[in-house]
């Protein structure tokens, strides 16, 4: 599959929803990026929002339809989860899980 860079409008979205105070925005092989300390948050990846989640929230997102991240076939992240595109599309839901990637970041 081709590479598809993010869509500005998704990267203004993902802007406005992950950045939180004391978070730095960066980028990662062209894709944007936020952390806090050493600890990367989120991501948008091919406009798809990815979270590093603690263990329970990871699994409880891939519960709801999420999906390891693996950017390279068969080297799938054990700690970084996916948005599906339902919580992705509904903002209220997707600052639940930011919030969890921000908190789990925090404590690391």
């Amino acid at each position: 599959m081709a590479w598809k860079k993010s869509s500005p409008e998704t990267v203004r979205r993902f802007d406005a929803l992950a950045r939180v105070a004391g978070a730095e925005r960066g980028l990662l092989f062209g894709c944007p990026i936020y952390t806090l300390g050493e600890q990367r948050y989120a991501t948008l990846y091919q406009d798809r929002f990815v979270l590093r989640l603690a263990p329970d929230d990871a699994a409880r997102l891939l519960a709801k339809g999420g999906e390891r991240f693996a950017p390279i076939a068969g080297r799938a992240s054990k700690d970084r989860v996916v948005v599906p595109e339902g919580i992705a599309a509904d903002t209220r839901a997707l600052k639940i899980w930011l919030r969890k990637a921000v908190r789990f970041a925090q404590a690391s």
